[in-house]
């Protein structure tokens, strides 16, 4: 488990004090800070994939509370951090899911913590049995009592097409009148990949990367989107071989 972290506070101090303590914890990572609201509104983004937010609440410009209303989706947990307990009520009505007041200790933070880390490694085992039990789809054919039975571990990509997708096997192409954004969602527990706005690869499918090419192993080529880019790379940069030679 390595969940990434951002840190939201106008003071540099009370940033400081947070991320010793994520250091502290196993499984977490900063993963960027910020001492401006404005700037963290405007940089962070989905595609960050954010698992636990810190975000204190009196900030001059934009006050966490309202902060939060922007870029709560952008992240899995909140954790508000202030030394106000009067806005407890508030954070809740914007989905918070711990409210630390400081000053924070490190048992106060990581007492608060674990209960979030207890509750992700139940949901990855949850999400590995589930894995494991569906190991295929079935999808709506052409008529009301046709379906078709797609093995996961053939298929090659999947491509929206106006209304409907296609998913392109080892063998066929199956189409079917669903969203690239359900089809995406099936398979969140499986290694697949979006690639730009109309296409899902299966990383075991990828041949070859060159710029922003991607050769699947059937030979047809697929551009990756602009707004796809970093997380594909990271993506690759985390599965790629590296020598320990300097």
């Amino acid at each position: 488990m390595n969940l990434k972290c951002v840190v939201i506070d106008d003071e540099q101090h009370a940033i400081e004090v947070l991320t010793d303590h994520i250091a502290e914890m196993p499984g977490l990572t900063v993963f960027k800070t910020f001492t401006s609201p404005v700037q963290a509104l405007t940089e962070i983004s989905v595609g960050d994939e954010i698992d636990l937010l810190f975000m204190d609440i009196d900030m001059p410009g934009i006050n966490g509370l309202d902060l939060a209303k922007n870029i709560r989706e952008k992240a899995k947990y909140l954790i508000f951090t202030t030394a106000h307990p009067d806005y407890a009520l508030q954070a809740f009505d914007v989905q918070s899911d711990q409210y630390l007041l400081k000053p924070i200790s490190f048992a106060k933070f990581a007492l608060g913590i674990d209960r979030i880390l207890k509750k992700e490694a139940n949901n990855a085992k949850n999400s590995m049995k589930e894995a494991d039990q569906v190991a295929a789809l079935y999808i709506k054919g052409d008529h009301k009592y046709a379906f078709s039975n797609i093995l996961i571990d053939d298929i090659l990509y999947i491509r929206a097409l106006q209304n409907y997708i296609q998913i392109i096997t080892k063998t066929e192409t199956n189409t079917t009148y669903l969203t690239l954004k359900e089809i995406e969602k099936a398979l969140e527990n499986h290694a697949f990949i979006r690639v730009n706005k109309s296409n899902i690869v299966a990383k075991a499918a990828i041949k070859k990367v060159d710029g922003n090419i991607i050769r699947l192993v059937n030979n047809e080529m697929i551009q990756i989107g602009e707004g796809y880019k970093e997380a594909f790379f990271a993506y690759i940069q985390s599965s790629l071989l590296k020598s320990g030679r300097s």
